[in-house]
């Protein structure tokens, strides 16, 4: 576990106007192991994109959803499910869309 993410929950946040917009905010910042396990590559609405399939293993929090997102560098992951909750290490099955 050598990498450092963030995980982060939907919710409200402020604008510089004041006012609640959608946005994400910080839940913790971790060390984690980051590993791409599979990737694509596909056409669609007329443009290449990509996807990459990432196991994110860290130590065991309460709380970690499938709703939430993970930060790490400039990626920006969608947690897809949450295993091995053995309340020593979870392992975070997520899906980076390329940016």
């Amino acid at each position: 576990m050598n990498e450092r993410i963030t995980i982060q929950s939907a919710g409200a946040t402020q604008d510089a106007n004041g006012e609640m917009v959608p946005g994400w905010t910080d839940v913790a910042t971790v060390w984690a192991s980051v590993v791409d396990i599979s990737g694509r590559e596909y056409v669609a609405a007329n443009a290449n994109q990509n996807s990459a399939h990432t196991k994110i293993a860290i130590r065991y929090m309460e709380g970690v959803l499938p709703s939430m997102r993970v930060l790490h560098d400039s990626n920006h992951y969608n947690i897809e499910s949450v295993l091995g909750q053995n309340r020593v290490s979870l392992t975070l099955m997520c899906t980076r869309m390329a940016q």
